[in-house]
């Protein structure tokens, strides 16, 4: 029996999904029967060649061989690959790291059904289905995002916002369409190019629309925001790179390198203030989540192939970066019955030493810093902007050290001692949470710091896919 690539990359994740959702009760299941499926499409996908053969027990699997679905046509290319496993090797590192914390959780099949639609959107050929797969793919991930407790504001700000981004990228594919029809009409290009750049600001979180960056780091489950900060922004980003790569004259107007220079400015001055100002650990990942959005537009906006790759080192640094933070963010708020702010974790540090090191050691990546591969990234940035404008180099620079200056106002508040009491004082409630921390969540922490360290010495491997990956992303004259 022979089954066309498509099918099997799809149809394989999604009958997992199935049965997860039966198996919820059983964690244990659950978690690994999920990581291995992502993982093991992960690796099908680096392992076999594009047009390559896999025969297991009479079953045959064409990876190239296309699928034609109500005269669609959903094919892998050799673009997608490097897609693909981004999407699964990201969304099996994640499973992993959520095993301790959320139990009996949606989150499995429903992380493993997004991966497939996700990566669906890619096989597409026609862009406007491509966009309505990752907004269904992204409003999936809503779900379990509130499983833990705490208000759902974000969840549904986030999901008000991206069904808001939808309209404007289908009308943008009719009007991309209708140009190339009407090659002469400027008027139908400067319109699609607007509706394009405000789809893509909502679901980057751009100014004015990055509330629901912070309303669903703060209220959500951090292992739930991390995927929706890797995976689904991942995904939206290589959205963006295949309009550029379908419709090429996009890419090739004179306020292109403007537009989204200025954009990423923005973005990242207006993260760094906030992350600089904020007195809640939640919020500052989603600040800081912000600027790094911000530094990935930055480098699209160079118009240069090495701005394409430090963009993609960037996306690739940030499961590292993101995880290691939210890991201590998720061990933090459990000494606090949920509570993030520095009132409520002052001197958290001395209960909750790893989730302490994990959060600094997280946040000191996301930020750029040493030593770490998104540092890679970002000193690369800073100097190909600085060739052309040595001011919007050092305004990247500055927001960077903001977001540093918010890490280290919060690690001062978790390295407080707290107050000695008087021995006539009345002893805490016994409804204070005192918790330790869980051995196998340090395990995660120890494993998830050696790596992220081992990059940050030795970038290259990284910093060679990020470039590989680039390539396939010719748009740029």
């Amino acid at each position: 029996m022979t089954i066309a690539g498509p099918l099997f990359v799809l149809g394989v994740p999604l009958a997992v999904a199935a049965v997860l959702q039966i198996l919820r009760r059983w964690t244990i299941i659950s978690v690994f029967l999920a990581a291995l499926t992502a993982a093991g499409m992960g690796v099908l996908l680096t392992l076999l060649p594009l047009g390559g053969v896999w025969t297991f027990r009479g079953l045959t699997v064409e990876l190239a061989r296309p699928l034609v679905v109500m005269g669609r046509v959903v094919q892998i290319e050799a673009a997608d690959i490097f897609v693909l496993r981004y999407i699964f090797f990201t969304a099996a590192a994640l499973f992993l790291l959520a095993w301790r914390f959320l139990p009996h959780s949606n989150f499995f099949p429903v992380g493993l059904a997004a991966a497939a639609l996700f990566s669906g959107a890619f096989m597409v050929e026609q862009v406007v289905y491509t966009a309505l797969l990752v907004v269904m793919g992204a409003i999936l991930t809503v779900f379990p995002l509130h499983e833990s407790g705490g208000a759902a504001k974000g969840g549904l700000r986030y999901l008000v916002y991206t069904v808001l981004a939808l309209p404007g990228l289908m009308v943008t594919q009719l009007l991309l369409d209708l140009f190339m029809v009407f090659p002469n009409d400027q008027g139908l290009l400067n319109t699609a190019t607007v509706l394009l750049g405000v789809s893509f600001a909502i679901l980057f979180g751009a100014v004015p629309f990055q509330s629901w960056l912070s309303a669903v780091s703060s209220d959500g489950s951090p292992p739930v925001v991390t995927y929706l900060f890797t995976v689904n922004t991942g995904t939206v980003w290589f959205l963006l790179l295949a309009y550029f790569r379908n419709y090429p004259w996009l890419s090739q107007q004179a306020a292109f390198g403007t537009l989204f220079t200025t954009l990423g400015l923005v973005m990242m001055v207006t993260g760094g203030v906030l992350a600089a100002a904020q007195q809640r650990l939640g919020r500052l990942v989603g600040y800081a989540t912000l600027v790094d959005n911000g530094a990935m537009l930055l480098a699209l906006g160079t118009g240069r192939m090495e701005g394409l790759a430090l963009a993609a080192l960037l996306l690739l640094a940030r499961p590292f970066s993101l995880g290691l933070m939210t890991l201590g963010l998720q061990g933090l708020r459990q000494l606090t019955g949920g509570l993030d702010d520095h009132l409520a974790l002052e001197g958290a540090a001395f209960r909750a030493p790893w989730s302490t090191m994990a959060f600094l050691v997280g946040g000191i990546a996301l930020a750029g810093f040493p030593l770490s591969l998104g540092f890679a990234a970002r000193w690369g940035l800073y100097r190909i902007t600085a060739m052309t404008n040595f001011a919007n180099a050092m305004v990247a620079l500055g927001s960077a050290a903001a977001v540093m200056l918010g890490i280290v106002i919060s690690m001062r508040v978790l390295l407080t001692r707290p107050v000695a009491r008087p021995a006539s004082e009345a002893p805490p409630p016994a409804s204070a949470p005192i918790l330790k921390e869980d051995r196998l969540v340090v395990v995660l922490i120890v494993a998830l710091l050696l790596v992220t360290l081992a990059l940050g010495f030795f970038p290259r491997v990284a910093s060679n896919l990020a470039v590989e990956m680039a390539q396939w992303y010719t748009f740029f004259p």
